[in-house]
């Protein structure tokens, strides 16, 4: 059941390799166990039908058995937590279920501003090299420059410890956690060490850098008004007869000079009015958001009706309630039992038109995908693919291809722990996709990112879906 196997180790806590951790005391994790056990059970949809609700309790009685087998110190780092509970929600197949380490509002938004531009990626052998060029204290790395620990300690153990439980792996897809860790490594490695005045890096041959933070203020996502090209941009490439739409992100965000929708339709009209016939859509990064605006830009493709999910589920178990009655169980049994929840039901499933054939573009598609490109994004990509309408192009993402998840009941935020050091973000909501399939929305042609071609500032993936679409 757990993917990445609960062995039988002795998680005895060693202060050479944790001391600087940010710690738990150990009496606290049977009741925090229970906690998100029944937190996922009452709220997730794998409680919706008996089968997952047996699944769900199958992985809570593995972890007790692991806790009653092992010897566990006095405290344990907030990592060996989540790995302890790990399995409640890899048996889930949901990478929106979160369990993230937590501070008070005020040390979570320090960390937030407090900006280590250190992004990573591992490559085929193991290693850790720069995506970007990196200024340290003395001098400067160019990309590809390989590190092999962070504060003296060793980067690949660090990073998989950090990825259990921490979501983008639909499927237990663990690798798209992973390198998306990696790739925001200094938020990463303060929300689980705390605070840094400056991180000291490895390189490979053993030389040592230190990096030091760039003050950036944060602002709640939800209220932040950003120029629109933050988002999303549309240009041409050099051959002047593809079209490139980049959208790093379908979040419902505000822009000071711009609508997302307007900008999509200028889009298709350009398009339409140049005669280009072939479009690239790069969701590289882009980790989901809206439903509204990937169905918008999808019936710019389409040919026919198309909906946005074949089936919901908006309900925890599907069984009564005390009181409940007849009609109320059989509306539970669809899906959905309150008035709100239902229409959710009727407005998602709901099948859409097409645009009109003299706006629709009817080109040649391919759309660009990596590890990030999650949630709606991985829907809208899927409708694409699985539709014959286009290719995609780039590495596995960490979206489902066939069930994913969105929405939430929880009007206050969920927190976990005697001091509150983790915070739950749970889902209600399973869409089951178009076109499902089985496993995670993978690439009709792999493009991986490769050593030279970082070194050379050269998008490849881009490259070769220039080549691709010219056939």
């Amino acid at each position: 059941m757990n993917r990445h196997g609960l062995s039988l180790l002795i998680l005895t806590i060693l202060c050479t390799s944790v001391c600087a951790q940010r710690m738990l005391p150990f009496s606290a994790v049977p009741d925090m166990v229970d906690e998100v056990y029944e937190t996922i059970r009452d709220h997730h949809p794998i409680g919706y039908e008996p089968a997952g609700r047996e699944r769900l309790l199958a992985a809570r009685t593995q972890v007790q058995d692991f806790m009653s087998s092992a010897r566990f110190a006095d405290s344990i780092a907030l990592w060996d937590f989540t790995r302890l509970v790990s399995p409640l929600q890899e048996v889930t197949d949901c990478g929106h279920l979160i369990l993230e380490p937590h501070f008070d509002s005020l040390m979570n938004v320090r960390v937030r501003e407090n900006v280590f531009p250190l992004s990573l990626m591992r490559t085929d052998d193991g290693r850790f090299i720069l995506l970007k060029g990196l200024r340290t204290t003395t001098d400067s790395l160019l990309p590809t420059t390989a590190i092999a620990a962070i504060n003296g300690e060793e980067l690949g153990p660090m990073i998989d410890n950090m990825a259990y439980f921490a979501g983008l792996n639909d499927v237990g897809n663990v690798s798209a956690t992973q390198a998306a860790i990696a790739r925001g490594m200094g938020l990463q490695y303060q929300r689980h060490y705390g605070l840094q005045a400056s991180l000291t890096l490895t390189l490979t041959d053993g030389s040592r850098r230190e990096i030091l933070p760039t003050h950036r203020p944060w602002v709640d996502p939800k209220k932040k008004v950003t120029p629109i090209a933050e988002t999303i941009t549309f240009r041409y490439a050099e051959d002047g007869q593809t079209g490139i739409l980049d959208i790093n992100s379908f979040a419902d965000r505000k822009f000071r000079d711009g609508n997302y929708y307007k900008f999509v339709k200028q889009v298709f009209d350009t398009l339409k009015q140049s005669g280009t016939r072939q479009l690239i859509i790069d969701l590289r990064d882009n980790t989901g958001g809206s439903s509204g605006r990937i169905n918008y830009l999808y019936s710019f493709l389409s040919e026919g009706k198309f909906r946005f999910a074949d089936r919901i589920i908006l309900t925890g178990p599907a069984k009564a309630l005390p009181g409940e009655s007849a009609k109320d169980l059989k509306r539970r049994r669809s899906g959905a039992v309150s008035k709100h929840g239902r229409k959710v039901q009727r407005v998602l499933s709901k099948a859409m038109k097409p645009r009109k054939a003299n706006l629709r573009f009817d080109g040649e598609v391919v759309v660009l995908i990596n590890e990030m490109t999650f949630s709606a994004s991985g829907m809208f990509a899927r409708f694409v693919q699985g539709s014959g309408r286009g290719k995609l192009l780039g590495v596995t993402a960490g979206a489902s291809a066939g069930t994913t998840f969105g929405g939430s009941n929880r009007k206050k935020r969920l927190f976990i722990g005697p001091n509150e050091e983790f915070e739950l973000k749970v889902n209600n909501i399973a869409l089951q996709l178009p076109y499902a399939i089985e496993g995670n929305v993978t690439p009709d042609i792999i493009v991986p990112i490769t050593e030279d071609a970082l070194r050379e500032g050269r998008d490849e993936q881009l490259e070769r879906a220039l080549e691709e679409i010219r056939k």
